[in-house]
């Protein structure tokens, strides 16, 4: 048996840059196991869809508010059920295998976090084929959309192509070309499966605790059952966009091929989420672009011409692969943006453009009455705003050069920049460009930023710990890692759970009067179903006529 001595300490001096990163960005990057990573994903989304299936059998009429109370409890009854078992399946796999026990621990949490969600809206939808908002405002532009892909005919040249397509092939599958009915069961896929695919999409950066905590948290915002795609892209393209940055800066350490073969994929990546919705590279386009032109130019200076080299071969093979694929809607994109000009002002036009921690749509129901923005404590800016501004100092701080902080910091400042200048114009060209949406990406940013300085504290608590720079209490030290691993899965659970149900109940149907997100299901439940019957729950069983969408002659 040989055995290999371990490499000298030196005695001073800083240690070499790749040993100065966190243990998660040593081991960021796609997992060694490739069937480990199978395993992940797969109890993400069966979890997901676990929580889904029970729920269904949930029977409540949802117009009656104590019929919305008794099913969300109902959804949370069977989440305690599911997250027992969870974590007494952890307690057991962790005796014999702890990472692959902690791995799939936290993406059944991830599937928990957006099945309560769906599960709730399920409900809310329950006696009608229509999706949230039924056939009205953008529902109805989708649906009329999916049908000219069905009839081979056109849609607006700046829309991207991938939701109507994916909603056509699915209504011709399952629903014998039904668009309508299709669109219900969509949306809430999409809506199911955004917590697995977060937690997926961070776990290319981060080990899957912190995965779970600020991939996962960060998105719940973002959760909107009316267009759950959209907020979806804008989940997965912030880490897609830092692994590409941290692929480019490693380029020389992982070899030519490789770097060039993970460009390529991620490009494609990309590529996928552009054409399913554009808006979020639209607002992250000037940082990008700023953050890989500074990224190669410290790469030159560093490693001269060869690291230059190095780094552009996998962020050249990232956009020929985008351009090959998405290529030919971006040139649409991009003629249209010119002509195409935004006039729809709504509440959230008419709020303070410095305002970002909330958003209230064409229906901001309470929010009109209580005041919006609301007074705050230190000059108008409230708690919560002051936490993510002192997460965002301490990343900067902690790790201005890593590339996760790098890409959340050029994101966000791309969309305060664009933000600022549509709504400094709007006066002028009476256009409002589709601003207010900025408020989604940057408070995702900024909620990502601050989950990442505490990593990045808790890494140099721990690094100051083993130098003997820092002494802990006997009890903080003696702490199990197991129980460390249940404490943060019960946490997170908890939180996910109660996040999930404040978004169902937000969506229950409810009066138009009320002038809130719960109208859009009211909708779905008094608008005449294609087969000319009201839904179930139709308000005296008496709906809003049914107007088809436009077919071509052969239909």
């Amino acid at each position: 048996m040989t055995v290999t001595a371990p490499a000298p300490v030196p005695a001073s001096g800083p240690a070499p840059a790749a040993d100065r990163r966190t243990p998660h960005e040593r081991g960021g990057g796609f997992p060694r196991s490739f069937a480990l990573l199978a395993a992940e994903a797969a109890t993400a989304f069966g979890t997901a869809l676990l929580l889904f299936v029970l729920c269904m059998r949930i029977r409540i009429n949802p117009l009656d508010r104590i019929g919305q109370v008794s099913g969300l409890a109902g959804v949370q009854l069977r989440l305690l059920v599911v997250l027992a078992a969870v974590l007494l399946g952890y307690f057991l796999l962790a005796r014999v295998r702890p990472g692959a026990a902690v791995r799939l621990g936290a993406a059944a949490v991830a599937g928990l976090s957006s099945g309560v969600t769906a599960s709730g809206i399920v409900m809310a939808l329950r006696g009608t084929i229509w999706p949230i908002s039924a056939n009205t405002g953008d529902l109805g532009n989708l649906q009329q959309w999916a049908y000219n892909v069905i009839d081979g005919g056109s849609m607006p040249p700046e829309y991207p192509p991938g939701f109507p397509h994916v909603l056509a092939w699915t209504a011709e599958l399952f629903f014998d070309g039904h668009v309508q009915e299709a669109s219900k069961w969509v949306m809430l896929g999409f809506l199911a499966i955004g917590g697995p695919v977060a937690y997926l999409a961070w776990r290319m950066l981060l080990s899957p605790l912190w995965a779970l905590g600020i991939g996962v948290t960060a998105s719940l915002p973002l959760i909107d059952p009316v267009k759950p795609y959209s907020a979806l892209v804008l989940v997965v393209v912030i880490p897609v966009f830092a692994k590409l940055v941290q692929v480019v800066q490693e380029a020389s350490n992982r070899g030519r091929k490789i770097s060039a073969l993970i460009g390529a994929g991620l490009g494609a990546l990309l590529a996928a989420l552009f054409l399913l919705y554009s808006g979020w590279f639209v607002w992250s386009s000037i940082g990008v672009v700023v953050l890989f032109a500074i990224v190669l130019v410290g790469l030159a200076r560093r490693s001269g011409m060869r690291g230059l080299l190095d780094g552009l071969l996998p962020l050249a093979s990232a956009v020929v692969v985008f351009l090959a694929l998405a290529g030919t809607y971006m040139i649409r994109l991009l003629g249209a943006s010119g002509a195409t000009k935004d006039s729809y002002f709504y509440f959230d036009t008419y709020s303070d453009p410095a305002y970002f921690t909330m958003w209230g749509s064409s229906l901001p129901g309470p929010l009109r009455t209580v005041g919006y923005s609301d007074p705050a404590e230190l000059g108008g800016v409230g708690l919560f705003t002051l936490v993510l501004i002192a997460g965002l100092g301490l990343a900067f701080a902690l790790g201005l050069r890593r590339p996760l902080v790098l890409t959340l910091a050029a994101c966000t400042g791309s969309a305060f920049f664009l933000r600022y200048w549509y709504a400094s114009h709007m006066a002028r060209d009476q256009a409002v460009q589709l601003y207010p949406r900025t408020s989604q990406q940057i408070m995702y940013c900024l909620l990502a930023l601050t989950g990442v300085a505490v990593l990045l504290l808790s890494d140099r608590v721990r690094e100051w710990v083993r130098a003997g720079g820092l002494k802990l209490p006997g009890r903080v030290t003696a702490v199990k890692p197991r129980a460390a691993v249940i404490g943060v899965l019960c946490a997170l659970g908890l939180l996910f759970a109660t996040a999930g149900s404040a978004t169902a109940y937000t969506y229950m149907p409810k009066n138009p009067s009320d002038n809130s997100l719960g109208v859009l299901a009211w909708f779905s439940h008094n608008v005449q179903q294609p087969n000319g019957t009201c839904p179930h729950y139709a308000d005296k069983h008496v709906c809003t006529p049914y107007e088809p969408p436009k077919r071509s002659k052969k239909h």
